[in-house]
């Protein structure tokens, strides 16, 4: 008789379950489940996530005043829902607010750029070295996210890398303080959802005629915004200053809003000082430029180093014509009245005289030169000419218009 359970295997001789086996290396995610019926889908959030948009604007203007019509002409620039004009370039002469006013709308319409907002000074008219476009793009491209180690060496390359990490976003750029068309150019998005601003001294025609930008030219604060800007300055300070003398003080200033706050300083540290003593001493446009720059503070430096800056970078017929013209005793003279004191041909005298209108240090249809861009003239005139050679330039003048250039000149 057969024993049964001689029938049944031996636990030890049952044939083993199948068993899948995986070796997993490296981090990864793991699920186990016992029953998987029809596909599978693994859904899990970026672990690495995108960086926060960049933020790079400075800090907004304290102390702004108007410019509500300028404001106004770059609020149209936006559409409803689209960015209507993709550049635009802020110029005039040194002083006059072009980083104040770019940087008082920039934050006011930040929130229409959601990917962020990029800033850099160019450095344009600064003593030492501009920024070059190769530098700027490093520190745009870090900021939008890409490792040091995978920004290109080359010029063309990073431009290329730039516009592709810009492409489809809404990013506000500034470009502050820029010299020539050659130091934007390679900064300009290749989209049309970003919006960049140049501010400058010169003209940079180029970004208008070929790329397409639009010009807002700053002109000196009106009289009312100029006198604003002082008793915003001296109200701690100062009371019951006389409108009409703030008004004269502001036109001693050019109305310019650098020059109208270092004015604006030093007659709030002489608070018992009568408005019209201040005014008396800097009637003596020798006394104004010692005035607005005598001061130690960032203000003062910057009234010192704007047109020193502006004049360094003209070419040299534009430089001696500068300095000839703060010979002249008057605030107008036309183009032959300028060719009979540099002793040249009408013909030879356009072009220098347009380098200067360019760099905002004349102004056409306009009186030549403000008062502090005079006191400058006047300054290179005293230490680049000699006695001999300011002597023959007045007598060319007077030549030309007697009338006009009576001034002594002094021995």
């Amino acid at each position: 008789m057969a024993d049964g359970g001689a029938e049944q295997q031996r636990p030890e001789q049952q044939r083993p379950e199948h068993v899948n086996r995986s070796e997993l290396s490296g981090p990864a995610d793991l699920v186990q489940a016992r029953d998987v019926y029809g596909a599978v889908h693994f859904h899990s959030g970026n672990p690495h996530p995108a960086d926060p948009p960049p933020r790079q604007l400075p800090g907004d203007v304290r102390g702004f005043v108007n410019r509500v019509k300028e404001l106004r002409a770059l609020d149209r620039l936006l559409g409803d829902d689209a960015v209507a004009a993709s550049l635009v370039v802020l110029t005039g002469t040194a002083g006059v607010g072009k980083t104040a006013l770019a940087l008082r709308w920039a934050h006011a319409v930040r929130h229409r750029f959601p990917d962020g907002e990029l800033y850099a000074n160019l450095r344009g008219y600064d003593p030492g070295q501009p920024s070059r476009p190769e530098q700027v793009l490093d520190r745009f491209l870090r900021a939008l996210g890409v490792p040091a180690s995978a920004i290109p060496a080359d010029l063309e390359d990073r431009e290329t890398l730039y516009r592709s990490r810009l492409a489809d976003r809404r990013v506000l750029v500034v470009l502050d303080n820029a010299a020539t068309v050659r130091q934007v150019r390679p900064l300009l998005p290749g989209t049309s959802s970003c919006l960049v601003i140049v501010t400058s001294r010169s003209m940079l025609s180029g970004l208008v005629s070929r790329d397409g930008g639009r010009r807002l030219t700053l002109r000196m604060l009106a009289e009312e915004d100029a006198v604003t800007l002082l008793q915003d300055v001296t109200a701690e300070y100062r009371t019951g200053d006389d409108a009409v003398e703030l008004a004269e003080l502001a036109r001693l200033c050019a109305r310019l809003p650098l020059a109208l706050r270092i004015a604006a300083e030093r007659a709030a540290s002489r608070p018992f000082m009568p408005l019209s003593e201040l005014i008396h001493d800097l009637r003596d446009e020798s006394a104004l430029w010692d005035a607005l720059t005598a001061e130690d503070g960032e203000e003062a430096d910057a009234v010192r180093s704007v047109f020193a800056w502006s004049y360094r970078a003209l070419n040299t017929p534009a430089a001696r014509l500068f300095r000839l013209l703060g010979l002249h005793p008057g605030p107008d003279l036309g183009t032959p009245a300028a060719a009979a004191l540099a002793g040249s041909p009408v013909s030879q005298i356009r072009q220098p005289l347009d380098a200067l209108v360019g760099a905002h240090l004349l102004e056409q249809s306009a009186p030549a030169a403000t008062n502090c861009t005079t006191c400058y003239a006047r300054t290179r005139s005293t230490r680049s000419s000699t006695w001999r050679a300011a002597r023959i330039a007045r007598r060319r003048c007077v030549a030309y218009s007697p009338g006009t250039c009576t001034r002594r000149t002094p021995r």
